[in-house]
């Protein structure tokens, strides 16, 4: 039973509402981010969610704006459409779908006004050309356009330096542009070139957004028929959504982040009309005045930018040269013992030892700027071939990619990394984006003769066993092959839910609560999670929910 807090029932009751507009008008929309997420993995919102977005392509858009702009009666009581075309000042390229009654107001639309109560956002998606050299093109544009439209903040300022240096050129060149033609026909200009491709002419689709390309494939606007649970209600999730999700989360999509990771939206919040903080500002301000001072100051900012960027630089890097200096003595020298560690299956150990160089190699700014916290290729193998063991290869990339920036070639060693990191990727693709029961056996038989202790192959293998069993005997064969993979991963709670539901079908009920317990306590994987409480009743959910109020301070 889903606990939804006071903001996600207002969102969701948009949800409804606005799920209700486009069943009338046909209009074809997808659950899309958070949303989503929830949908797939445990059918309601996660727990600190405080937002919806929706994904639309362009020619949907299209005709829902048209609606909104030739008929009557279109929106329920307290209601407003807000877009870049309708609302003065509201320069963002996400439509909302905003509640008036209440109030949600973010700095960076505080001056909008109009976009101020809770709110349904809308991704817009269109066609994206054909060809290498055309799509570099148009992401140039798009991210060109994006700069232009908002004067609030720099769009795209997660760039690296050498892609900013190109971005700010043309940035620069397009301003001029402005300047002598008038922004209205330049923003009119690339929008034209934007939306000039056909769904016919085009493979993949992109979002109309500019802060991170998300690019998916045509197939998944094609059927758009798919439906899943979310809440009391049914809605469309989209053809293949875990694909959609593994493009827009990476490969770790069904992994609940811990409460540091989890991300919610700084803003005022409440169930007060917004027009009663939004009028006692707004009408002290001369709008048009304060909004050419945004203009400029956005473009100071993005002169400087780089400059910044240099110092954020040079910061990071002092602080991986003073932080090492308490990483050294655990692993500088101890080649070979880290490796024996590895190859007695210490995990404890070895994990104990490699922390605190994951914690400050994984720091946003270390990895932005690709900065190598000194450690020995043969202790960064052993460190990734570690997580690769223990069932994480998604992690691996977070770390390769910037020894990669250091040196394209990296030896024998590191493409084998690489080679059994696509064999997982594979695996999970086919058993969590698939749920091809044959496709995943075929992997398993292809691969297991030459990595027969990879986790993921026994957790594939194991997978197949549950999804194939039918009776009693087939549950003892799944319950002893578990016993013997736990021996060695006796942390593995994906293997531990699976080993619960065979025991719980041989009739161990006692035996399979505690275990099913234990294995939502040893992964947060939703959709674990979720498979737990399908099968048993208890809700790991729940206690997140409880966990976050209490480090909340709520009651």
């Amino acid at each position: 039973m889903s606990k939804m807090n006071d903001l996600q029932k207002n969102l969701y009751q948009l949800l409804v509402e606005f799920d209700e507009i486009c069943k009338r008008y046909d209009i074809k929309y997808l659950l899309a981010a958070g949303a989503s997420l929830g949908a797939i993995r445990n059918r309601s919102f996660m727990p600190w969610d405080d937002d919806i977005d929706l994904y639309i392509t362009r020619e949907n858009w299209n005709k829902l704006r048209h609606i909104l702009e030739t008929e009557k009666n279109v929106l329920p009581e307290g209601r407003s459409f807000v877009y870049k075309e309708n609302t003065p000042y509201y320069c963002n390229p996400l439509p909302r779908y905003v509640d008036t009654t209440t109030t949600n107001i973010y700095i960076s639309q505080a001056f909008t006004g109009k976009a101020c109560g809770q709110h349904l956002e809308l991704f817009i998606f269109d066609p994206l050309p054909v060809g290498d050299d055309e799509k570099e093109r148009y992401l140039e544009k798009l991210h060109i356009y994006t700069e232009l439209l908002s004067p609030y903040f720099i769009v795209n300022k997660n760039t690296s330096l050498e892609d900013w240096q190109k971005h700010y050129k043309l940035y620069k060149k397009y301003c001029k542009r402005v300047d002598r033609e008038g922004e209205e026909k330049v923003l009119k200009e690339l929008e034209d070139e934007l939306t000039q491709y056909t769904h016919e002419e085009c493979n993949q689709y992109i979002m109309h957004w500019g802060i991170k390309n998300y690019i998916y494939n045509k197939e998944h606007f094609e059927e758009l028929g798919d439906f899943g649970k979310f809440e009391d209600g049914q809605f469309p999730i989209g053809h293949y959504t875990e694909g959609i999700l593994r493009v827009a989360y990476g490969d770790s999509w069904m992994y609940i982040p811990v409460y540091d990771e989890q991300i919610s939206h700084n803003g005022l919040k409440n169930d007060i009309p917004f027009e009663e903080y939004t009028n006692r500002y707004l009408k002290k301000i001369d709008r048009e005045k304060v909004f050419k001072k945004y203009k400029r100051n956005k473009r100071n900012n993005a002169e400087v930018f780089y400059n910044r960027r240099k110092v954020d630089l040079l910061v990071a890097k002092a602080k991986v040269k003073a932080s090492y200096i308490h990483i050294r003595e655990k692993i500088e020298g101890k080649e070979d013992y880290l490796y024996d560690l590895l190859e007695n299956k210490d995990y404890t150990c070895l994990n104990e030892h490699f922390e605190d160089f994951a914690r400050l190699q994984s720091i946003g700014d270390v990895r932005k700027y690709n900065i190598m916290v000194p450690i020995s290729d043969k202790n960064l193998q052993t460190f990734l071939f570690g997580l690769i063991e223990q069932g994480q290869y998604y992690e691996v990339n977070k770390y390769l990619n910037v020894r990669k920036a250091q040196e394209k070639h990296l030896g024998e060693e590191f493409n084998e990394i690489e080679n059994i990191c696509e064999i997982c990727r594979e695996l999970s693709i086919a058993r969590y984006d698939k749920k091809d029961l044959e496709l995943v056996q075929k992997l398993v038989d292809k691969y297991e003769e030459s990595y027969p202790d990879l986790l993921d192959i026994y957790r594939a293998k194991i997978w197949v066993m549950e999804n194939k069993a039918k009776t009693e005997e087939d549950y003892k064969e799944i319950d002893e092959l578990c016993n013997s993979v736990l021996k060695t991963y006796f942390f593995d709670g994906e293997i531990m839910a699976i080993q619960a539901k065979a025991k719980l079908e041989c009739g161990q009920k006692e035996e399979a609560m505690k275990l099913y317990k234990k294995s939502v306590e040893n992964t947060r994987n939703g959709i674990i999670w979720q498979k737990v409480e399908d099968e048993c009743g208890y809700s790991r959910m729940n206690v997140e929910r409880e966990l976050i109020k209490e480090l909340n301070g709520e009651e």
